[in-house]
């Protein structure tokens, strides 16, 4: 997952991606397909200086196939797959994004913007009754440096009746490519804005995340939830950036087919 969050299409990522899945995406065991289909709302602050924060309406669509999946704004297909384990290869934007007409510090309205990243890579997932350990390796591949980020976290799923509470703690590693595309300000860029240069390096990020998803009937899922990520020093010492957190929240509604 990406560390900070810009516009909408993060919170894609938090809330299709990563929490509503792992609450409540259906197994393919039984060689069915499953849809998830629904609307959510999620919102975050950037950690970029004077960022324009929004709260989103947003779609949510799952797939779980036998072989194929669609996970929020991820596409994967699984290489091998028992009970237990799923190894898969998967596409996936790092939706980073940065707009400068959307900052109000008058420097950062002078710098370039950063666009959405399209990375590919390899996923691997184990659960067993202590919980399920997630890892992921990822390359981006749309020229914007060419950066990989590696991502793991263990969630611990407590189930109560019709609700169910999911605890997941990670951590995510970005080189140096991929942090300074997002978080760098070249000489250029230093020298319109009135910016120091930067030049960021890699950097991990620990994060904390809790969703809640109660089962309405057996067809309907509400979801809630938030994601807590600690900036690293390559991230929060850009001259770019205001904070050194970023806190994503969302709320859910879904059919579950």
């Amino acid at each position: 997952m990406s560390l900070p969050r810009f516009r909408s299409l993060t919170l894609v990522a938090v809330l299709a991606g990563v929490a509503v899945p792992a609450a409540h995406a259906q197994s393919s065991t039984d060689g069915q397909a499953h849809w998830t289909l629904g609307i959510g709302a999620t919102w975050s602050p950037s950690p970029y200086r004077s960022y324009d924060n929004k709260a989103w309406p947003l779609p949510l669509v799952n797939y779980e196939g036998k072989s194929f999946y669609f996970r929020g704004a991820s596409f994967g297909y699984r290489l091998y797959k028992t009970p237990n384990d799923e190894i898969s290869v998967l596409v996936s934007p790092l939706a980073n994004r940065f707009r400068h007409d959307d900052s109000n510090d008058a420097r950062l309205r002078r710098l370039s913007d950063r666009d959405i990243s399209g990375m590919g890579g390899i996923a691997w997932k184990h659960a067993a009754d202590w919980g399920v350990l997630q890892a992921s390796a990822q390359k981006e591949f749309t020229g914007h440096g060419g950066g990989t980020s590696l991502d793991a976290n263990y969630a611990y799923p407590i189930r109560k009746g019709a609700l169910t509470l999911t605890p997941t703690l990670g951590v995510t590693r970005a080189n140096g490519a991929l942090n300074d595309y997002y978080y760098g300000v070249s000489g250029r860029e230093a020298a319109r804005s009135g910016l120091a240069s930067y030049r960021a390096g890699s950097g991990t990020a620990p994060w904390l995340g809790l969703a809640a998803m109660y089962r309405l009937s057996p067809s309907w899922i509400t979801a809630a939830g938030m994601r807590y990520t600690v900036l690293p020093d390559a991230v929060r010492d850009s001259p770019m950036v205001g904070d050194d957190h970023t806190q994503s929240f969302f709320l859910s509604l879904s059919h579950v087919f």
